[in-house]
């Protein structure tokens, strides 16, 4: 998983910063508790002198070496910056705070809602993403230039549909309609959301059919009756890549527009306006107003922004 949080050829300062639990995203730009000023710029010039030694400093190439401490002199003064307090959620007001959460006011109570393991939901089933909501409208105000919030996943929990997949499904959108639905608002009313384009997306597509009975069970794992009685076993497994959907909001885009047309049978195919993804990474690059046939030489290849640089816009999309 460590490649997909680096910054690859572009250099440290482009890595993310990851901030695994929302509701504690303040200590992210906070020395840690009891720790003076003075001993942390110690601890800063300590480990600025370890990085000498490190792989990047000795063997990495001038553009490197200088993107690393690039990184950490922007990390340094993020620390004392004003716009360090759009990660600390506790000064959001409350009125605000429970339109994210699903009337949750108490920072400290988010972790404690959600699914639980028969399938059922609490009483409260936003809670955490809908504070990553609220905290990237935060940053977007302050200047941030690109936020990802994503749904917190346990195996066989949240947005794992293999039991109960009618039942989740529709849980699930109580997770995510209502924080997304007031970030948009938000974003609205403060001037930001033409400026700022959100897209709402899943890795991948569920098949709403039940998984076969393997004729090779795995041993502990794979349990599917003859005979369907129990609610349980009405899951969604199998992954569907033929269609998808993906909603863009802002940014230039048509609002109420509907692009592209499925099959209302199964196998429920794309039958309009097909959208392949390097088309729609052509999209939103263009909508950011970076060509879609950009690339960087690296160790003398092209490495393009778009597969093989061949995303072409979806000029319908735009208003």
């Amino acid at each position: 998983m460590k490649a997909f949080t680096t910054a690859g050829f572009l250099g440290s300062e482009y890595g993310p910063f990851n901030i695994p639990l929302p509701e504690a995203a303040a200590n992210s730009v906070r020395p840690p508790g009891g720790m003076t000023p003075g001993r942390f710029e110690n601890r800063d010039k300590f480990y600025r002198k370890l990085l000498a030694e490190s792989p990047v400093m000795k063997h990495g190439s001038d553009y490197q070496r200088e993107s690393l401490l690039r990184s950490m002199d922007n990390a340094h003064r993020l620390l004392s910056s004003p716009a360090a307090k759009a990660f600390d959620l506790s000064l959001e007001p409350k009125e605000n705070l429970a339109k994210y959460t699903g009337g949750i006011t108490d920072l400290a109570k988010v972790s404690k809602a959600g699914q639980n393991r028969d399938g059922s939901y609490e009483k409260n089933t936003i809670g955490r993403f809908g504070l990553g909501c609220l905290l990237a409208r935060r940053l977007a105000e302050v200047g941030a230039r690109y936020i990802e919030v994503t749904t917190e996943y346990i195996p066989f929990l949240n947005w794992d549909t293999h039991e109960h997949g009618h039942e989740k499904a529709a849980n699930m959108k109580k997770t995510i309609d209502a924080p997304i639905a007031q970030l948009v608002r938000d974003l609205e009313e403060r001037g930001l959301l033409n400026r700022t384009l959100i897209v709402l997306a899943s890795e991948f597509s569920r098949d709403a059919m039940l998984e076969g009975k393997p004729s090779k069970p795995i041993q502990n794992q794979v349990d599917v009756p003859d005979t369907i009685q129990d609610i349980k076993n009405y899951g969604m497994h199998r992954h569907f890549t033929d269609a998808g959907s993906v909603l863009l909001f802002g940014g230039g885009m048509k609002r109420g527009h509907l692009h592209g047309l499925t099959a209302d049978e199964r196998p429920c195919k794309t039958i309009k306006d097909r959208v392949v993804i390097e088309d729609l990474h052509a999209t939103m690059y263009t909508a950011m107003g970076i060509s879609p046939k950009l690339a960087y030489d690296v160790e003398k290849r092209p490495f393009y922004v778009t597969r093989d640089g061949h995303g072409k816009s979806i000029r319908e999309l735009f208003g």
